[in-house]
């Protein structure tokens, strides 16, 4: 097709026009395009940088292709850049302050010094270590690498600040070291005006303090050597200048504040610029940006910046700080960017058109004589999008120079709750690059003539992993430095390539940062419009005629492809009224009776998707062949690319994805779109499977990019995954080729990885190192690919969002974290398994196995992510319950891996992020961290983690340390004693309450069933705290604890085999009653008991509330020991005093009882029934007479015996 009409028809523009693959980004030379914009659409002043001079300066660049392989920081990936550790490792004390501050962005803050200092401030903790000798000066040469970190911990210092009511900031502390120092000293001011001075940093308590300009908050502290001292300045922008004097040998702090500038104008000023700048609310103070030491002359003046978001001022301070002076104060500067917004981004040139910007200016920094101003911009009457844009100006005499304006294709939405999100956006600069960075990213950009530039070498280098964020950035000796919260600092430099290389590489990655307009899923643009802003030349769905294929293809899959060409011409008349007809067709009865197929629709649009991925690249002669057996779905390919390069065959299918997506939604079939069934009783929506179709492409578009990485590997992998589908390649065709076009089953690639570990395994004999090796490189391809994945589903989330109304009647079960040959999750389980058995347990290199630990957990968090995730989806269903506690049983089976590897970080961030209380309660007990356990029950404490934590001691049997560890949290101990009132009497005790911990003792005993040992000793401590009780009168619950201890002492009497013999725990007794203990005494089984277990018996009749009854059981039980019958009358009297009953009477007439208190009356006897028919046997009734008589004569006082002689 010609291109002039192909322009016609589909808008292409001279940007999207492709060299060699790549997209075309710069205008031509002298071009000035208005209102496009982007971190290489330099707008300055002067004549663009690139102008006729693209080749030169693409040459001097440092980015490259070859540093590909040179990442060496897990979750940081730059195709261009070299990312690597700088200087000392991070002294442990400050990995545990960063690691376990919490995930708030305020909980601390750190700042990276030129001089070869850092520190981090953790609430009033001030931690200090050099992490660069800073006697070393100059720098390595360009061409050379960087020394990598070394395996040296650095020296770290800490500090206490002074007390302040507001957070305690990095950027108000200075650390410095002069000419002849041992030790470097420290001065910090707090954000409400304490400032202390440490003459040496190895001193805590040899400080000085002083408190300065009372009611103001302090945001950001300069070091001046050339003056001697410093220079803190207010949120309002109020001065003040610091020194330090030694005074007979003693340090002592002065102060002296600068009077606030005025405007030059005068009060009339102040309303003209009010009226230049805009309506910014004439009664509010100025709101600082940034404060910069511009330079140091040799005759000792220091030329200070303030810039407000009203003004600039320009400040000259000598003689060390005793005079200060205002060179001037440029009111203009703010709305020369006001205006650059308006022209540059909304094409406003008119001063009479009256529409409003909110100008936000964000950093500042100056370098080589040059200011750079970073700005945000909303224009709200046009979108909720911030802009952004540099600006670099230069001093002149009484006013800045505005050099340049830079706008960047960076933007944000701009909402209430996105406002910190679009604020945080920072810079700093070198010698040739500037750097843009959030917490999460960095951009580099070429400088060109001092000006941010060249968009084909931007890129976005992410830290991608959870916890981790940058905390600050510097330059130091021409190197930045960023400093990230989990791997310390990390140098971000330029590799060495030829430019020319870049163009010409198909597989050069480009950001979607760069993207003219990346696809968002929001579908209020017009559909024509949005294909013409990102489609792709070799795309083979812009040649087909539509009419052709609606003409050819009379079935419902036909019509719809058909209805999406036609969106993609533009003919939205043709588009309604297709789909219209489809939909009808698909909601009417079928005439020939067959029943309604509720699915329909749905599998024409996946049947749709499932082709667009699969479709070959009709462009490639090895295909001919199966492009001519399937001629007719081939010809119309919307997948088809005309490329010959794998990589851009992939990135051709994602954009063609995107725009199908996008058409589902213009279009109203969304809308219509249910869900199918997808293998056992699950119906999954649509939208998912087609998100997953998607997520497929990208990931094998991630594999093709790693390819040039590792090389061999992937293609063992794929060569073998191949094989497993019974396909071979043909012709000049490679399995490569094969693989790449199965998009659908991408799936598989991941178990052929896990496959290829195991065999490494299987087959090593004596070394391990390079098993642990090769697990370690299939764990970076399986990461890489994830995390692009999902990237990729964050960005896109809204594009395959369902509506509300249908969340919650399905579940969500993306393929990354299904089990079974259709996902992954099964995979990345045996990963782990393999990774700790295999890898970390067979390397003793420290950096290789930290590498594993560390991949190790972040397989574990996709496994637990994806689960997660599903486990809310299904939250209102039956399976709910039965699903968490898998989850939670995998939780704590992974996170346990690590907690046994003594991996406390790794672990505690997972534990932290899924809230396994459990594995966080047994780190903080192993590590012995009391303060850690206290920062999770603060934390946690909507959850009731104190509870939690408490209970886990409970379990492990270690009651006593339950009051030690939270003596401090007298809430949580209190609703732990009316949890657990067994223990609640050690709290009693530890506030000296002796009266009311015998009463709960006494009270624990008398509910006390199930132990008697428990129960003696809760008698015991009941009766010390009675006696302990000196102010109150105990005596009666003294009495009362010491007969329930005499019954316990009964009971220990009873023999083990009596116990034993009752089915009784003899080791463990339980507690028994007093009749219970009686009828052990008495009973028949006890074959062995004397005439002290039935004295014992008696005795216990005291504690009895019936006793009679029982003391007629407790003879009869005697009486039934012996032979009443048959013994020999002559020697009746020797035979009775061998009796067990004899031998009672006698045992209790030694111990001086009278015998009416304890043997009953003989007619009781005679009457018993208990006694079966011996009571009517003459014998019996003799012998009985005969032993009361006896008795009674022994029991006779000898007194009495006289009186009748």
């Amino acid at each position: 097709m010609d291109r002039s009409i192909q322009k016609q028809l589909y808008g292409l523009s001279r940007s999207r026009e492709s060299i060699s693959g790549v997209r075309r980004s710069m205008p031509a030379s002298g071009a000035t395009p208005v209102g496009k914009s982007g971190f290489g659409g330099n707008a300055s002043f002067a004549p663009s940088p690139l102008s006729g001079g693209l080749r030169k300066n693409l040459h001097n660049s440092r980015l490259s292709l070859s540093v590909r392989s040179t990442q060496s920081i897990p979750g940081i990936r730059s195709d261009y850049n070299a990312v690597e550790s700088y200087g000392c490792p991070l002294p442990v004390v400050v990995n545990e302050a960063l690691t376990f501050a919490g995930a708030l962005p305020g909980t601390v803050s750190a700042k990276v010094s030129q001089n070869g200092w850092a520190w981090v401030v953790q609430g009033r903790r001030l931690l200090i270590w050099q992490y660069k000798d800073s006697t070393k000066v100059g720098s390595p040469p360009r061409g050379a690498k960087q020394q990598r970190r070394g395996g040296t911990l650095a020296q770290c210092r800490e500090l206490t600040l002074p007390y302040s009511d507001l957070a305690h900031k990095s950027g108000l502390i200075s650390v410095f070291q002069t000419e002849g120092q041992q030790t470097a000293s420290c001065i910090a001011v707090s954000s409400t005006g304490d400032v202390r001075y440490w003459s040496s940093i190895a001193h805590d308590g040899n400080s000085v303090d002083l408190s300065i300009l009372a009611g103001q908050e302090f945001v950001q502290l300069l070091n001046l050597p050339t003056q001697q001292g410093f220079l803190a300045v207010t949120s309002t922008s109020n001065l003040v200048f610091l020194r330090v004097a030694l005074t007979k040998g003693r340090y002592t702090l002065h102060h002296k504040i600068i009077k606030p500038a005025t405007s030059l104008l005068g009060g009339f000023g102040k309303k003209f610029a009010s009226i230049l700048i805009g309506s910014t609310g004439g009664e509010k103070d100025q709101y600082l940006v940034g404060m910069c030491c511009e330079s140091n002359s040799l005759e000792g003046e220091t030329i200070v910046s303030v810039l407000t978001d009203r003004s600039i001022q320009r400040w000259s301070l000598s003689k060390k700080g005793n005079a200060e002076n205002l060179i001037f104060e440029d009111v203009e500067l703010v709305r020369k960017i006001r205006e650059e917004f308006q022209q540059k981004f909304w094409n406003i040139r008119l001063p009479a058109d009256n529409t409003e910007i909110d100008l936000h200016l964000l950093d500042y920094h100056v370098t080589k004589g040059k200011a750079y101003i970073l700005a945000g911009a909303v224009n709200q009457s046009h979108a909720p999008q911030m802009c952004y844009g540099v600006v670099v100006t230069s001093p002149l005499a009484e006013s800045m120079f505005l050099d340049s304006f830079t706008p960047l294709k960076l933007n944000k939405f701009f909402s209430p709750k996105t406002v910190q999100d679009c604020l945080c956006l920072r810079f700093i600069v070198t010698s040739s690059h500037f750097y843009l960075y959030t917490p999460k990213t960095v951009y580099p950009l070429h400088l060109s003539q001092s000006v941010p530039t060249a968009e084909v070498e931007a890129e976005k280098i992410e830290f991608h992993l959870h916890d981790d964020r940058i905390l600050s950035a510097a330059v130091c000796n021409r190197l930045p430095l960023f400093f990230s919260r989990t791997h310390g600092l990390v140098s971000i430099t330029p590799g060495d390539f030829d430019s020319t290389d870049m163009l010409n590489m198909s597989s050069c990655h480009t950001p979607d940062l760069f993207a003219p307009t990346s696809f968002n899923g929001s579908f209020s643009v017009n559909a024509e419009q949005s294909i013409q802003l990102s489609s792709s030349n070799n795309l083979n769905m812009f040649d087909i005629d539509p009419d052709d294929v609606y003409n050819e293809l009379t079935d419902e899959v036909g019509h719809l492809k058909a209805a999406f060409l036609y969106c993609v011409k533009g003919n939205h008349n043709m588009v309604k009224t297709i789909v219209g007809e489809l939909l009808r067709n698909v909601a009417e009865a079928d005439p020939n009776g067959a029943p309604l197929d509720a699915y329909k629709l749905d599998r024409i649009v996946i049947t749709i998707a499932e082709d667009l991925a699969e479709d070959l690249p009709i462009a490639d002669p090895r295909w001919e062949d199966t492009i001519e057996e399937q001629q007719e779905s081939n010809r119309h390919g919307l997948g088809s690319s005309r490329s010959m390069q794998i990589i851009n065959q992939l990135r051709d299918k994602v954009v063609a994805m995107q725009h199908f997506i996008e058409f589902l939604h213009s279009s109203g079939v969304w809308d219509k779109l249910n869900a199918i069934p997808c293998g056992s009783n699950v119906l999954k929506p649509t939208g998912y499977i087609l998100s997953d179709i998607s997520e497929k492409i990208i990931a094998a578009l991630a594999l093709r990019s790693l390819q040039t990485k590792m090389p061999k590997l992937i293609e063992e992998a794929i060569d073998t995954t191949v094989a497993l589908w019974e396909e071979k390649p043909y012709g000049s065709l490679t399995t490569q080729d094969i693989f790449y076009v199965k998009i659908c089953n991408m799936q598989c690639i991941f178990e052929t990885l896990a496959d290829m570990a195991d065999e490494r395994i299987a087959a090593q004999q004596q070394t391990t190192l390079s098993v642990a090796h090769s697990i370690c490189d299939i764990n970076v391809i399986v990461l890489e690919i994830l995390d692009m994945v999902f990237r990729y589903r964050e960005q896109h989330s809204s594009s395959f969002q369902l509506h509300n109304d249908k969340l919650a009647s399905f579940e969500n079960l993306p393929w990354t974290a299904m089990s079974g040959n259709a996902g992954v999750r099964d995979t990345l389980t045996r990963l782990i398994h393999l990774s700790v058995r295999f890898g970390t347990h067979s390397v003793s290199e420290t950096e290789l196995k930290q590498q594993l630990y560390q991949q190790i957990s972040e397989l574990v968090d996709v496994v637990l992510e994806g689960r997660k995730n599903y486990l809310e989806s299904v939250r209102e269903t039956e399976k709910f319950n039965v699903l968490q506690q898998q989850f939670e049983a995998q939780r704590r089976e992974l996170i346990s891996m690590l907690i046994k590897e003594r991996q406390y970080q790794y672990a505690a961030k997972l534990a932290e992020k899924y809230l396994d209380f459990q594995s966080l309660v047994i780190i903080c007990d192993e590590t012995k961290d009391k303060d850690r356990l206290d920062d999770y029950t603060r934390k946690y404490e909507e959850y009731d983690f104190s509870q939690f934590a408490i209970n886990w001691h409970m379990r492990q049997n270690r009651h006593g340390e339950v009051f030690e560890r939270f003596k401090g949290n007298q809430t949580a101990l209190a609703q732990f004693m009316r949890d657990h009132p067994s223990l609640g009497w050690i709290q009693l005790v530890l506030n000296g309450d002796f009266e009311r911990t015998a009463k709960v003792l006494d009270e624990l005993a008398q509910n006390e069933t199930e132990f008697v040992s428990r129960k003696k000793s809760m008698l015991s401590l009941a009766k010390l705290a009675a006696l302990a009780a000196s102010d109150s009168d105990m005596t009666a619950n003294v009495e009362k604890i010491n007969t329930d201890l005499t019954i316990v002492e009964y009971q220990s009497h009873l023999g083990h085999d009596i116990l034993q013999n009752f089915g009784y725990d003899s080791s463990d007794q339980k507690v028994l009653k007093v009749e219970e203990i009686i009828n052990l005494f008495i009973a028949e089984e006890n074959d062995t008991a004397s005439e002290g277990e039935f004295r014992k018996a008696l005795e216990l009749l005291n504690y009895v509330e019936h006793p009679y009854e029982m003391r007629r059981k407790i003879w009869c039980a005697a009486i039934r020991r012996d032979n009443w019958t048959d013994y020999d009358p002559n020697n009746a009297v020797e035979y009775m005093q061998k009796m067990l009953f004899f031998r009672i009477i006698e045992i209790s007439q030694l111990i001086g009882e009278e015998g009416e208190n304890y043997l009953p009356p003989m007619e009781e006897f005679l009457d018993s029934n208990e006694l079966g028919d011996l009571p009517q046997q003459k014998s019996f009734q003799y012998l009985l007479k005969l032993t009361y008589e006896y008795a009674t004569n022994m029991f006779k006082n000898p007194a009495e015996d006289m009186d009748v002689q």
